[in-house]
C-alpha cells in the first residue's frame, strides 16, 4: 500500500490526541521529552505523564504497541505512567551509542537510552486479534539482523512416541538467509566498533552431537548413538553482528534558517522501530515529532503517519524531511 502524505499537526499533543477516534492507530513510536531540562529548553521540563499515556491507550487498536524513548535517569517515570494507564509492559530496548559526554565529575558518560515497549491489552488469542486488527505481534522477519552465511536447519524423524527415537536420522534441511532474531539492544556504528574491537573475530556454528545409549533416561527413551543434529549458523565477525546496527549517514539532520533540533535520533534507528511494531500499510502516531525523524522513517517504510509538534520553530524541519523524500 502506498501511504498518503504525512499528517502534520501543530499543537499540544494531549489536546490533539483527544480529537482522534478510539482504536484508530496501529502503533505509537515517539521520542518524548525526558524531563532533564536539556539545554534549558522549557519543553524538556517533565516526561509525559499518565494522562498522556491514557490517550495513547485509547487511540491505539487492541494489541497495538507503544515505543517511547526515555532518559536513563527518568525513564522509570515514563514506564510507570504507561503501565498505570493500562498498558502491558512487554520489554525495554536499549539504544546504545558512543557520542554521549559527561557534564561534570559527578556524572557517568551517557551511552544508552532505554525505549519502553508496551502493548494495549486485547481479548482472545493473538491470532484472532491479528486477523481482526492486524496488531499484537512484532514484525520479526522485517527486523532480523543480517548474516553473511545464513543458517542451516536440520530436521529429524520421530518414532511412534517421544519415548522412541529409533533410527532417528536427518530428514531434510532448510537454508534461511533472513538473519538472526532481533534483540532488545540496538547499537550505533561507534558502539559496534568498540564491541568488535573487544571481541575480535568470532566464528559461529553448532556441530552435530552424538549421544550414546542412556539406559537411565525415561522421558525420551534410549538415544542409541544417533546424531542429534541441531541448527547450524555459519558466519564470522565481531560480536556486534548479533545486534542491529543503526548507521547514520552524514548531514542527516535537517537545518532550516539556522534552526536545528537538539535531540535527533538516527533515521535508520527510527525505521527499524516503526517496522518492528507496525503492520503493513498501518498508521503510526508520533505525539512528539521534533525534527520529524519518525515522519521520514514512515515515508521510507510505507506507513501512514500522524505527527504532532507543539514548538512552531521545528515545523520547518519536519517539512524539510518530507520535501527531501518527495524529491528523491
Amino acid at each position: 500500500m502506498t501511504p498518503g502524505a504525512p499528517r502534520i499537526v501543530h499543537g499540544d499533543c494531549l489536546e490533539i490526541m483527544k480529537m482522534l477516534p478510539d482504536n484508530s492507530v496501529d502503533s505509537i513510536v515517539t521520542d518524548p521529552p525526558y524531563g532533564l531540562g536539556f539545554m534549558g529548553k522549557a519543553w524538556d521540563a517533565l516526561p509525559p505523564g499518565q494522562d498522556w499515556a491514557e490517550e495513547c491507550l485509547r487511540v491505539l487498536k487492541p494489541g497495538g504497541h507503544l515505543l517511547a524513548f526515555g532518559g536513563s535517569r527518568t525513564w522509570h517515570r515514563l514506564a510507570v505512567a504507561v503501565e498505570d494507564a493500562g498498558f502491558e509492559i512487554r520489554d525495554s530496548i536499549a539504544w546504545m551509542y558512543g557520542s554521549g559526554f559527561p557534564k561534570h565529575r559527578a556524572a557517568l558518560k551517557p551511552a544508552f537510552e532505554p525505549v519502553v515497549m508496551a502493548r494495549k491489552p486485547f481479548k482472545g488469542s493473538l491470532t484472532a486479534n491479528e486477523a481482526i486488527h492486524g496488531t499484537g505481534a512484532l514484525n520479526i522477519d522485517a527486523c532480523r539482523i543480517g548474516t553473511s552465511g545464513g543458517r542451516t536447519v536440520h530436521t529429524r524423524s520421530f518414532g511412534d512416541d517421544r519415548g522412541q527415537w529409533a533410527g532417528n536420522v536427518p530428514t531434510g534441511e532448510v537454508t534461511d538467509n533472513g538473519g538472526r532474531w532481533p534483540a532488545n539492544v540496538v547499537l550505533d556504528e561507534h558502539m559496534a566498533g568498540v564491541l568488535d574491537g573487544q571481541s575480535g573475530v568470532l566464528a559461529a556454528g553448532n556441530r552435530p552431537r552424538v549421544r550414546n545409549a542412556d539406559d537411565d533416561r525415561t522421558a525420551y527413551g534410549k538415544f542409541a548413538g544417533q546424531q542429534d543434529l541441531t541448527q547450524q549458523r555459519m558466519d564470522s565477525g565481531g560480536a556486534s553482528r548479533f545486534f542491529y546496527v543503526a548507521k547514520a549517514p552524514k548531514k542527516e539532520r535537517p537545518v532550516v534558517d539556522g534552526v536545528a533540533h537538539p535531540t535527533v535520533k538516527p533515521l535508520a534507528l527510527m525505521r527499524w522501530l516503526v517496522r518492528l511494531v507496525t503492520p503493513e500499510g498501518g498508521t503510526v502516531l508520533e505525539p512528539f515529532a521534533g525534527s520529524g525523524a519518525t515522519v521520514e522513517a514512515c515515508i521510507l517504510e510505507g506507513f501512514h503517519c500522524i505527527a504532532i509538534e507543539r514548538e512552531a520553530e521545528y515545523l520547518p524541519l519536519i517539512q524539510a524531511r518530507i520535501d527531501r523524500q518527495d524529491a528523491a
